[in-house]
């Protein structure tokens, strides 16, 4: 019984402390506004978002490959926010099938 209170004591002193660790962090929003669509010359996707709210997004294309095989899907590698434009091209020999935006909330 003396180490459960033990614990229990050092617990509340961390919890006091502010050391309660990133699983009780304020959590951050995700991104709203958003608007996605083929790019204007056709070749990509563009995504942006007008308010980030904490998070970040990014552009997604599905490619269709010219030799007939599997679609080919790719993202932007840089998360973006507020306003920003994400774009994401297709590869050479592959056109746009589709696309979209990828959100999260850091």
């Amino acid at each position: 019984m003396k180490k459960r209170y033990t614990a229990l004591l050092a617990g509340a002193a961390m919890a006091l402390l502010g050391l309660q660790g990133a699983a009780t962090a304020a959590p951050t929003g995700w991104p709203t506004g958003c608007t996605n669509h083929k790019s204007w010359t056709g070749g990509g996707w563009l995504a942006t978002c007008s308010h980030s709210n904490g998070g970040h997004y990014k552009a997604a294309v599905i490619c269709t490959r010219d030799d007939g095989g599997p679609d080919v899907t790719v993202h932007s590698v840089t998360w973006k926010d507020d306003g920003d434009f994400s774009f994401i091209a297709c590869p050479p020999l592959t056109s746009v099938k589709g696309g979209g935006i990828i959100t999260r909330s850091y």
